[in-house]
């Protein structure tokens, strides 16, 4: 019997805009000290899966990638830590410094903020990481050099995250739901 919630019963969360891809969401979304890990434990969504190779790729190439769009689904559906597993290996891939590698490891770091901002529901000091992480996250998105990358829209990205987060700076928890800032491509 499982005794932590499953993302079935997190109704509010499974609210969300447009997928854009089709391949489905693991049963929890993670958060650490309720969760099993996902892959160091047994009982962990993604226990025994390979890690993907860490291929080359090209951002002008968006939209048929897969790792990409899933990691934009999963963010958008409040599955922070498994986005961050999503776009890892295409951040690996990508070449130091690049639009790419600040683009991608800045929707990691927002996302980790989210994360944090769900565990400050249960250890107040969870907001220290989420406030460094949102700073670091924003600040690497608007280091990328172009108003639109790979299908983001990211001045109206930074604003409703920066709207979203603003709160934290004052140890106010903002809520997880529907109304989290999510990543809206234009197709």
């Amino acid at each position: 019997m499982v005794d932590y919630p499953l993302a079935s019963s997190e109704t509010e969360l499974n609210t969300g805009n447009q997928r854009y891809g089709s391949v489905d969401f693991p049963p929890y979304r993670y958060v650490p000290g309720i969760h099993p890990h996902p892959t160091n434990s047994p009982e962990g969504h993604s226990y025994g899966e390979e890690d993907g190779d860490h291929n080359k790729w090209d951002s002008n190439l968006w939209k048929d990638n897969k790792d990409y769009l899933f990691g934009i689904d999963l963010y958008n559906y409040h599955y922070y830590w498994e986005a961050h597993e999503a776009w890892e290996g295409l951040w690996i891939a990508s070449v130091r410094n690049s639009s790419e590698h600040r683009f991608l490891q800045g929707l990691i770091k927002c996302g980790a903020a989210l994360l944090k901002i769900r565990m400050a529901n249960y250890e107040i000091q969870d907001l220290i990481g989420a406030r460094n992480l949102s700073k670091s996250g924003m600040s690497l998105l608007s280091q990328v050099g172009v108003d639109c990358f790979m299908g983001l829209n990211i001045p109206i990205f930074l604003e409703s995250y920066n709207d979203f987060v603003k709160p934290i700076s004052e140890d106010i928890v903002p809520v997880i739901d529907s109304k989290s800032p999510r990543i809206e491509l234009m197709i």
